[in-house]
């Protein structure tokens, strides 16, 4: 029997499936269904992290969480309680074909919960990450002094903030006009607070779930950095407030996604380009590279997709292509540049 594709030591007896759905009068299966071999254990496991994120109990960096929302309609993600647009992912537990139990899913909870089906041993406690060491650890800065202000509602977030200002030695600050960075969550007003503190709008990092583009772009529009994903992990933090700490500033970003305009030839290193899959995909599939991609590498808007550089050796830059293929599913994931000697070497701050 295969090992399962998550703990790689107990045999393999069950599968987690993902359907793909997408509402046309209802919601409708699109695409193949996407199975993932895995032990008892590692089934319950999974069935247990969805049930507590819904719940908030048992906080994980990146988690998705209900935030006070409840499962009140069928077509609701059974993990954050939001209300997919378009697209979502029915998720089933099997045992010798036979479902044993069915999530209907957002696809950014799906992706979340299938990325750890296929590798769950770093939050397991059995293997470290090859840069970012064990689970929950990441390279960081120290940004001693640099004060911050947030507008935040999800209590992910709020906890991943508290944990970077911790580790980075970040301060509070009494207002958003005396601090050095402001994290301000779409749908508690971060439009509005860009318009209101003006030129000092490019001191603001929006922080965005999958539903906020039009906020999103409102913000950008009134001068903000830029944004980060909703649920937050510590390294798009890190990445944004280094870019603040170097004296970044806003510069030119792509209607269609939100992302900024990227270059990726300059740097001289491989690249991943990410195809957007049709019109009114650019948003989602942008969130979901970014959501899932390593929070210092580069993401952008480039040649009608998104742009990732992976800030990681040549050599596992194919393993990066792996993973956004998993992530954002269907779509195409190229390796451009790969002819060109890398020659700038791995920077933790992004």
């Amino acid at each position: 029997m295969e090992p399962c594709a998550c703990c790689e030591v107990r045999p393999a007896g069950w599968a987690i499936s993902a359907r793909p759905q997408r509402r046309y009068r209802g919601w409708r299966p699109v695409g193949p269904t996407e199975r993932v071999r895995v032990c008892g254990w590692c089934a319950r496991w999974l069935a247990q992290l969805a049930a507590d994120a819904r719940s908030g109990e048992g906080r994980l960096f990146g988690q998705p969480g209900a935030n006070g929302r409840h499962l009140v309609f069928d077509d609701q993600c059974a993990v954050c309680c939001e209300s997919p647009a378009e697209r979502a992912e029915r998720v089933a537990w099997e045992r010798e074909e036979q479902a044993a139990g069915e999530l209907f899913l957002c696809v950014p909870c799906a992706r979340w919960l299938l990325g750890l089906a296929t590798s769950g041993r770093t939050l397991q406690g059995s293997r470290g990450r090859h840069l970012d060491g064990g689970y929950g650890a990441w390279p960081h800065p120290r940004l001693r002094g640099m004060r911050t202000w947030r507008r935040v509602r999800d209590r992910g977030v709020a906890e991943v903030i508290a944990a970077a200002a911790a580790a980075m030695g970040l301060l509070e600050a009494a207002s958003p006009e005396e601090a050095d960075a402001v994290l301000a969550e779409a749908g508690a007003g971060a439009a509005d607070l860009c318009r209101e503190l003006g030129p000092a709008a490019g001191r603001v990092i929006v922080l965005a779930g999958p539903g906020a583009q039009v906020e999103t772009a409102r913000a950008l529009e009134a001068g903000a950095l830029g944004w980060a994903t909703v649920p937050a992990t510590p390294q798009q933090l890190t990445a944004a407030l280094a870019r603040l700490a170097r004296g970044e500033g806003p510069g030119g970003w792509d209607p269609a996604t939100c992302l900024p305009l990227l270059e990726p030839g300059r740097v001289g290193r491989p690249w991943l380009w990410v195809e957007v899959p049709g019109a009114g995909e650019a948003w989602g599939t942008a969130w979901l590279v970014r959501r899932f991609s390593r929070g210092y590498d580069a993401v952008g808007a480039v040649d009608g997709g998104v742009g990732v550089v992976p800030l990681v050796p040549p050599g596992a830059v194919g393993r990066v292509a792996e993973r956004l293929r998993q992530a954002v599913p269907g779509v195409q994931v190229e390796v451009r540049g790969a002819e060109e000697p890398p020659w700038r070497r791995f920077e933790a701050a992004g």
